[in-house]
């Protein structure tokens, strides 16, 4: 008993001292360790004011200038038959397999987003191709403070909302000269590529970041990031040096990549004023652009020269690499024979998108046997299709552009195909004017159907005996559209549509000269079509004087009128055609979305046959839908009933989330999936006054896949299953 009473003494006294001397051991480091209350409840005040101040601090930088050093290491580290396609996804190079490069450049950088990079100089074993150049740019050079980084697809700690979505601990206090440093680390609440874990570097009093230490996943590249601030007054926003650590995984193929860079500011400016600082940051114009100053990059290898650039020495290895490896101007990219390298390289002359470039003319061809050329319908059976475009860019960026594409359907056997040219003659409106001819979409006409059953209805035969399958439908369009003011589009259309009917196996019955007066007219409509499109507070970037619109908080407003003119060119139609729809992406917490459409038409005046070619409704050879190419639009409706009736109402709904079910089922393939989707559409016609489709999907950056099901009345109909690449 007296040996426990001596103990607890003892440990009561060296309580009390570690008390007494908390301010010392605060002025050297205190590790806290595991998370308790008091570090988490420190963690969230700090939080509080770095949070209040990264507000101000994100829009303060007016420009500057500064030297850049960058040496950046690429290796394969596994590759594979499918290392071709990599490429595609990811800013691979497969010029070499271990690249070794430095860059020497001056950055001008204008707020809000505009950057200038003069390149200097370059050594290495390999020049590094654009996409690396892009890839050393993107990852390097973002603002700590702003709310999202990497083109909005990451949710920094310091967002407004990051309370919500980060868990702070203060791990540790470390005195650096006449500065206290707070290291506060942040992990995610939930699993998100949205969302990254990592150290923030604190300065107490000022509440800014001195380092930030980050991990995280965007498009298909685990990351860590290393990068330390300025600690004066003048450059407390600017990074002085960044480390970068990326891995990419594609396709059973990876590459790691390394890049070190340091920077020197030869000039920093700041907004004097606040209303300068506002008319920058709230203007609608989010341009943001690197463009290269000189066409063509100096080549240095030089040592003693590159000595004196270098913050940090190379080291053996990286000397090792240097000269081994003959220089980039002279290496052959295909000298690697290889069994998978020679493969890569016959197969990609077959199978990938081919480029040219010749002056200001740019011509891309799909690829004779480009899988991602492919696609499979139950209704069409395999569709392979081929496509050439043909870009010549004219004075103040204007273009003249030519596409032709080419398909073949194997079920139904028939060729589709479009061709047609378009100039641009205002790209800073987004004004172009367009002629295209084609085979369009094969449209099913009720009106003739009913003709036909009415004919047929005091003989003993019935549709079927007809044989009439669809009208295969030939298309002439010249279309005008042209901004007039931000986010408000005027269009003008006229178009002249041939359809013929297409019968199926020849009946051994003969159903009248009605019913063949109507199985073997070809029917022709001349129509005018005007109507607008409008996005109220459209935020848009200009890539030199062309326009490119981003994204908007508000809902986008059409309207479309159309007529058709009897007697212009064998027209039998006579009609008018009004649609309408509505159109917004809503947008909730971490990467969660609600897409939503909702759209209608009509005909009046109609005093003759009619074919319904609802922009919105209508199957087309060349769909246009949401960002996943599967919602939006009606996946398994049977053709039967497109243009069926004369007016329609349709809503589409689409939610997507991170993880819906695999999260919470706890799916290994969680890792691999960076959204899951559900879809609802719903449809009225006087034909069909209640159709509903209701699916649910998953996706990333290569492929979105969806299952759906098909109701009438709420009765089951059918079901099927839809995929879509993200990828050429």
């Amino acid at each position: 008993m007296r040996k426990k009473s001596i103990l607890c003494l003892i440990m009561l006294v060296m309580v009390l001292a570690a008390s007494a001397q908390n301010s010392k051991v605060e002025s050297s480091v205190i590790t806290y360790g595991h998370s308790n209350r008091e570090t988490i409840h420190r963690a969230d005040s700090i939080m509080r004011l770095v949070i209040s101040n990264a507000s101000r601090y994100k829009a303060i930088l007016s420009g500057y200038e500064a030297n850049i050093y960058v040496k950046g290491h690429s290796e394969i580290l596994r590759e594979n038959v499918l290392m071709r396609f990599a490429h595609k996804i990811a800013p691979v190079d497969l010029s070499s397999k271990d690249m070794l490069f430095e860059m020497k450049s001056k950055m001008t950088y204008t707020a809000p987003n505009s950057y200038v990079q003069d390149i200097q100089a370059v050594n290495g074993n390999t020049i590094p191709n654009q996409k690396k150049q892009s890839e050393v740019f993107s990852f390097l050079n973002f603002n700590v403070y702003s709310p999202t980084i990497y083109d909005d697809e990451i949710i920094t700690p310091v967002a407004s909302n990051a309370r919500k979505l980060y868990k702070y601990n203060l791990i540790s206090i470390e005195e650096t000269g006449n500065l206290r440093i707070f290291r506060i680390r942040f992990v995610p609440k939930q699993p998100s590529q949205k969302l990254t874990s990592g150290d923030l570097y604190i300065v107490d009093k000022r509440w800014t970041i001195d380092k930030i230490e980050l991990s995280g996943r965007v498009y298909f590249a685990e990351f860590n990031i290393l990068i330390s601030f300025g600690r004066n007054a003048g450059q407390f926003v600017l990074p002085e040096k960044a480390d970068l650590f990326l891995r990419y995984n594609v396709l059973g193929n990876s590459v790691i990549s390394t890049y070190h860079s340091s920077y020197t500011y030869n000039r920093v400016e700041w907004f004097e004023d606040e209303f300068a600082k506002a008319k920058r940051t709230h203007s609608l114009d989010l341009t943001q652009y690197l463009r290269l100053e000189n066409d063509t990059v100096q080549i240095v290898t030089d040592s003693s020269w590159w000595n004196e650039e270098r913050d940090i020495p190379l080291t053996t290895d990286e000397k090792l690499l240097l000269n081994t490896h003959s220089h980039a101007s002279s290496q052959d990219s295909h000298s690697d024979t290889t069994g998978i390298r020679r493969y890569m390289h016959i197969t990609s002359q077959l199978t990938d998108a081919h480029r040219y470039n010749y002056n200001t003319t740019f011509i891309r061809y799909s690829g004779l046997l480009n899988p991602m050329q492919l696609g499979y319908s139950q209704h069409n059976g395999v569709t392979y299709k081929q496509r050439l475009r043909v870009n010549n860019n004219l004075k103040d960026d204007k273009q003249l552009r030519f596409l032709t594409e080419l398909g073949y359907m194997t079920r139904r056997k028939e060729l589709f195909f479009k061709v047609g040219g378009e100039w641009e003659y205002s790209p800073e409106h987004q004004g172009t004017i367009g002629l295209s001819y084609g085979k369009g979409n094969d449209s099913y006409s009720s009106a003739i159907a009913k003709q036909i059953n009415q004919a047929l209805k005091d003989t003993q035969l019935d549709y079927d005996d007809v044989n009439l399958k669809y009208f295969r439908h030939y298309y002439t369009e010249l279309k005008n559209d042209i901004e007039i003011f931000n986010g408000f589009h005027l269009f003008t259309t006229v178009s002249y549509h041939r359809r013929m009917p297409v019968k199926g196996k020849t009946s051994p019955v003969n159903p009248g000269e009605e019913v063949k007066d109507l199985l073997n007219k070809t029917y022709y409509d001349f129509t005018p079509t005007i109507g607008f499109s409008f996005t109220p507070r459209q935020y848009y970037r200009m890539d030199g004087r062309r326009k490119e619109y981003v994204y908007s908080h508000y809902p986008t407003i059409s309207f479309e009128f159309a007529r058709g003119i009897k007697g212009v060119m064998r027209s039998s139609g006579n009609f008018e055609r009004f649609e309408a729809d509505i159109h917004q992406s809503l947008t909730f917490g971490v990467l969660r979305k609600l897409n939503y459409h909702f759209s209608g038409g009509l005909f009046t005046r109609q005093k003759s046959t009619y074919f319904a070619d609802f922009d919105y409704f209508t199957r087309h050879n060349f769909p246009d839908s949401w960002n996943d190419k599967l919602g939006g639009v009606f996946n398994i409706l049977s053709r039967v009933w497109f243009n069926a009736s004369d007016k329609y109402l349709q809503a589409h709904f689409m939610y997507e989330s991170p993880f819906i079910l695999i999260q919470p089922l706890r799916l290994d393939a969680s890792k691999h999936i960076l959204s899951e989707r559900f879809y609802l559409s719903q449809l009225w016609t006087p034909v069909l006054p209640s159709y509903t489709e209701m699916g649910y999907g998953f996706g990333n950056y290569i492929f979105n896949i969806a299952l759906f099901a098909g109701f009438n009345k709420l009765k089951y109909q059918n079901v099927g299953v839809r995929f879509a690449f993200e990828f050429e």
